[in-house]
């Protein structure tokens, strides 16, 4: 796989800012009120991250309780999850790595591209977990938000090699190796390279690579969301597989939203948290909108969910992540998020 060049990019324009004279007398008009942005309008959408197949759309549509029984083995792990989830609640981590681009010669598109291709990379080997990917995000923007000096473009492909194969070390039973790395990135840095990058990436972050991440936050909310309606329910996946399996297709899609979302440099204006709860929160409403059965309780849970964790925020967010989905997508960007095969 090779990385095309990220550094023959425009420089923007600057806005041109012109003063007038007013006069004393001149009662100044009143501003105008700025159009309500409609988040749940579908209309304008240039990317769909509601992707099931047939049975999964049949499974949404169907309100029949129990259509499916899991084996033994699959409901003893989910009462032991369940249990365990209900006596050791957590709290949400509420970070962000806003401006990690500020002391850097790096462009927001870069940061973009490069952020896309890492998930291209890990989505083309199957030994990879869902969160190896958030956990390179999160030492990428960590590292540039902490490094002292200067970066630039073409320095990018060496810290996403890098954060890719520190994050899969971390997460993955099976790593990447280096050898594999130095082959993807079109050879342009050897195994001491990369082993050198790595080493300053450590030092720059007090080598603490486990942090908080979209993923961890975003899975512990789907979690916390499926056990609690249980318990509301007096209910179990013995006597309710349906919801058990409309929830794992909710994930699947909102997984999806939230690798979109996460390649954008203003998302980290927001706390993580905010974004995983708003993502979820939007997939369940597109779907209910889809005429999808059964979600109006996920929804009063989730929202008593954003209460009891403190997450903050989610109005502009959800108007936010509206405004990125009339984006056009790039080929990258297409090829990436067309890898929907999640393990739940």
């Amino acid at each position: 796989m090779q990385f095309s060049d990220i550094t023959n990019l425009e420089n923007s324009s600057h806005n041109l800012k012109t003063k007038s004279q007013v006069s004393q007398k001149t009662i100044p008009a009143s501003p105008k009120k700025k159009p309500s942005v409609n988040y749940m309008d579908i209309h304008n959408f240039k990317f769909e991250w509601i992707y099931l197949d047939d049975f999964e759309l049949e499974i949404m549509y169907q309100t029949d309780r129990n259509p499916f029984q899991y084996c033994n083995n699959e409901q003893m792990q989910w009462f032991q999850n369940y249990n365990l989830h209900l006596s050791y609640p957590l709290q949400l981590d509420h970070i962000n790595t806003q401006e990690s681009l500020k002391n850097h010669s790096i462009c927001e598109f870069g940061r973009n591209k490069i952020i896309c291709w890492m998930g291209q990379v890990l989505g083309s080997f199957e030994s990879t977990s869902n969160e190896t990917y958030f956990l390179a995000i999160s030492i990428f923007d960590k590292f540039l938000q902490q490094y002292p000096y200067s970066l630039s473009n073409q320095e990018l492909l060496s810290i996403g090699i890098s954060c890719l194969s520190l994050a899969s070390k971390q997460k993955d039973i099976y790593c990447l190796t280096a050898s594999q790395l130095v082959q993807i990135s079109g050879e342009i840095m050897t195994e001491d390279q990369l082993a050198k990058c790595q080493f300053q990436i450590l030092k720059s972050l007090q080598y603490q690579i486990e942090l908080p991440n979209y993923f961890k936050n975003f899975d512990y909310i789907m979690r916390d969301l499926e056990f609690r309606y249980f318990q509301l329910m007096s209910s179990n996946i013995i006597k309710n597989s349906l919801m058990k399996m409309k929830i794992s297709a909710i994930y699947k899609c909102t997984l999806n939203l939230l690798r979109y979302v996460t390649q954008y440099y203003d998302t980290t204006i927001f706390y993580q948290s905010t974004i995983a709860y708003c993502c979820i929160y939007y997939t369940i409403k597109r779907m209910e909108l889809l005429k999808f059965r059964l979600l109006d309780d996920l929804s009063k849970i989730l929202m008593s969910i954003q209460i009891e964790q403190n997450i903050v925020n989610t109005e502009i967010a959800l108007k936010y992540i509206y405004r990125l989905c009339q984006n056009d997508l790039t080929q990258t960007q297409s090829e990436f998020l067309s890898q929907t095969d999640f393990k739940y």
